[in-house]
């Protein structure tokens, strides 16, 4: 096959890979010109997260009243779907305004939905534009390394700081990582740093010391479980290959 048919197929596989979320940015282009309202609350709420002040999101969100749950949500699911956002604002905002307990599961929900979301994009849009930008061969060795450390990939990318997890779940759902390991990698990474800014936000108190010993003990739960639930996977796995070659 020639160089130039090569590059036409490229473009054609990105072209269509693109489609979906061209559609979906136009769509919200759309509303967006029709209702200027929602347009000028949407930079005010991006304008808030960036600025990072607690205090004015808090009440930018409760002049929505029984709504402030809902828009909440959708801005964290924003901030996932076009990352990197700043999200972690809205963990604090959250406790500060709901309370601890309903603060801290409201933005657990919804970082678990919006990881399903980018997750679920990149299936439909990410393989084949990706398959011709980085080559088959390296794809295959991310799908490998997905295979065998899927859920401890996952679990550490929403745990170390500098990785943005956002990413980490557009890069998942390119590989051959399944929904159940995904979703429990997510569920598992994301309880540290939802503890921590919920109780942030419930206590209004700075990141003091007994609050880091809390936020670090309670890391490991999430780390036993994925250790925990990997052994029995193994146990299950080798005990079917031992089966088979009997």
């Amino acid at each position: 096959m020639s160089p130039r048919r090569d590059d036409a197929d490229r473009s054609l596989a990105i072209g269509l890979s693109l489609i979906p979320t061209v559609i979906l940015l136009g769509a919200a282009a759309v509303f967006f010109v029709l209702h200027p309202e929602a347009r000028m609350q949407a930079g005010v709420a991006w304008g808030l997260l960036w600025d990072g002040e607690a205090e004015p999101l808090r009440d930018w969100l409760l002049s929505f009243g029984v709504w402030a749950p809902v828009i909440s949500a959708l801005l964290q699911i924003a901030t996932s779907i076009f990352p990197p956002g700043p999200s972690f604002i809205l963990g604090i905002v959250n406790s500060m305004i709901f309370g601890l307990v309903p603060g801290a599961l409201l933005t657990f929900g919804t970082a678990l939905g919006a990881a399903a979301i980018c997750f679920g994009i990149a299936r439909v849009v990410g393989r084949p534009g990706v398959v011709r930008l980085v080559s088959e061969e390296r794809l295959e060795q991310v799908d490998g390394f997905m295979r065998r450390h899927g859920i401890l990939a996952v679990f550490l990318g929403r745990l170390i700081p500098f990785i943005n997890p956002d990413l980490v779940s557009y890069a998942a759902g390119v590989t051959g990582l399944r929904w159940a390991p995904f979703l429990l990698g997510v569920g598992a990474g994301s309880v540290p740093a939802v503890l921590f800014y919920s109780v942030i936000g419930a206590t209004a108190i700075e990141a003091s010391g007994w609050v880091i010993i809390v936020v670090l003990a309670a890391s490991f739960l999430p780390l036993l479980l994925v250790a925990i639930l990997g052994q029995q996977f193994w146990r299950r796995r080798m005990g079917l290959k031992e089966s088979g070659d009997s």
